[in-house]
């Protein structure tokens, strides 16, 4: 039998008379509650109880109706997070791809400085380098931030990876003329190996909350590791 004719057989008469329903309802007291959706499309009989008696079932029913809305409200709320995070997702996958096409040292600096910002949609990026020995290939001049030992301690804390600030002013030593726009800011912890300096790299937002401790960090943690990587092949090993 095809479906259609199941249908056709289902909304008959006999199936849906009201004593059918009744008996089924008694038989399964749990039906509605398990289906709130159609207790708001079900229309209460009136009881006149005499003057000065509340009829109660409009209070329930109303109420039923009150949680449904708070319940798409948050449904709402949950498929808004999904975009966003959707939406970070993918700028980090774009910005990922950008590091993996630089051909020189320079270029890998010039992706993070130049590029990462408008791609993160961020104020400024800057990638800091703890060392007082000079870098290879002239990345100084390309963007690097040279800090004296025990700067990226005073920064945040080394047993975190990546550290999330809000309401944050714009440090000038590190975002140079780009500061006075940053709001917000945040820190992720680059290791280049047991040869090479430390370093962070310094993500800056023009909005007060654009970094907050209460957002998630992994796929920051995510950029933060493949970006440590290829600094490594160019410090260490060369292309």
């Amino acid at each position: 039998m095809s479906a259609s004719s199941d249908d056709a057989k289902a909304l008959t008469a006999e199936i849906l008379a009201p004593e059918a329903v009744a008996a089924f309802l008694e038989r399964n007291p749990g039906f509605l509650n398990d289906r709130p959706v159609l207790m708001s499309l079900l229309v209460p009989p009136d009881f006149d109880r005499g003057n000065g008696v509340l009829d109660m079932q409009m209070f329930m029913l109303d109420r039923m109706r009150s949680q449904l809305t708070n319940i798409k409200s948050r449904e709402r709320a949950l498929l808004e997070a999904a975009e966003a995070n959707a939406r970070v997702q993918n700028r980090v996958h774009r910005a990922v791809r950008a590091l993996m096409a630089a051909r020189s040292f320079d270029a890998l600096i010039r992706a993070v400085v130049n590029d990462l910002p408008e791609m993160f949609d961020i104020a400024a990026a800057a990638l800091c380098i703890e060392t007082e020995q000079p870098l290879p290939g002239g990345a100084g001049s390309t963007g690097v931030v040279l800090l004296a030992p025990g700067a990226l301690d005073r920064m945040a804390d080394a047993e975190e990876p990546v550290t999330l600030r809000r309401d944050a002013d714009g440090d000038e030593a590190i975002f140079g003329a780009h500061a006075g726009r940053v709001k917000s800011v945040a820190l992720l912890q680059l290791d280049f190996g047991s040869k090479a300096p430390r370093g962070m790299l310094v993500l800056g937002s023009a909005l007060p909350d654009g970094f907050d401790p209460a957002q998630g960090t992994d796929l920051l943690a995510f950029f933060a590791y493949v970006l440590q990587r290829c600094v490594r092949r160019w410090l260490n090993d060369g292309p």
